[in-house]
């Protein structure tokens, strides 16, 4: 975990040297840096969602009483693996929608010509 935190910083500290004396990658840089965050912030909540279906105790409710969202197992579940649930639902939707406008663009190769 500490190795994943240091590679992040240094791209970070990469992306605002380069912003800094290269003006012209400012914009691309700072997009590099949005989605290099959201990516693994989105990464944390998915697999924090996971592991809290295997980490939980069913059998004896004191083991998550006291987890955020306690002391019901649904509040539980809705707090540590709502968030992931979300991740994942946008970006279901960011693909579905992306493939629905490269299918709308692009142009169908069924055409024949007047000839045949």
């Amino acid at each position: 975990m500490l190795t994943v935190v240091i590679c992040v910083f240094l791209a970070l500290v990469v992306c605002a040297v380069v912003s800094v004396f290269s003006p012209g990658y400012r914009r691309w840089m700072l997009k590099a840096v949005a989605v290099l965050v959201g990516g693994l912030l989105a990464v944390y909540l998915v697999a924090r969602g996971i592991t809290e279906f295997f980490i939980i105790d069913y059998s004896d409710p004191a083991s998550y009483a006291q987890d955020w969202g306690g002391p019901h197992l649904l509040g539980v579940f809705a707090v540590h693996s709502g968030p992931g649930l979300i991740v994942l639902a946008t970006a279901g939707y960011l693909v579905w929608r992306r493939a629905r406008r490269r299918a709308a663009v692009r142009p169908s190769r069924d055409r024949r010509t007047v000839g045949e």
